[in-house]
C-alpha cells in the first residue's frame, strides 16, 4: 500500500498513475482519499521500485507529491489490472 500527500487530487495523478503502473505491468488500484491518494499496488520488487521513482520524476506540474508512504499490503490476484477507483474507497480492492 502506498499513501501520497501533496498536491495529488484534481491534476491528473490518478491517471498518470494508472500510466505509469500499466507501463511497468503492474496490478493493483488508485483512489483519492481524505487530502492525499492511497494505491495498492503489486508486481516484482524492482518494477514497484522503478515506479515509485517514476512517480516522482515523471508527472508533471501540477503534481506535486510532499510525502509518501509504504506499507505491506496483501497480494492482489493474478491477472488484476490496475484501475482507477471511486474516491474516498474504503482501503481494500475496489469494485
Amino acid at each position: 500500500m502506498i499513501r501520497i500527500v501533496g498536491r495529488v487530487q484534481g491534476v491528473g495523478f490518478r491517471a498518470g498513475a494508472q500510466h505509469l503502473a500499466l507501463q511497468y505491468g503492474l496490478r493493483g488500484w488508485v483512489a483519492n482519499v481524505g487530502r492525499g491518494v492511497v494505491m495498492h499496488v503489486c508486481g516484482p520488487g524492482e518494477r514497484l521500485e522503478q515506479f515509485v521513482r517514476a512517480l516522482h520524476e515523471e508527472l508533471s506540474p501540477p503534481v506535486r507529491i510532499d510525502g509518501l508512504q509504504r506499507e505491506p499490503a496483501e497480494l492482489l490476484p493474478r491477472g488484476t489490472s490496475f484501475v482507477i477507483a471511486a474516491t474516498d474507497t474504503p482501503l481494500s480492492a475496489p469494485k
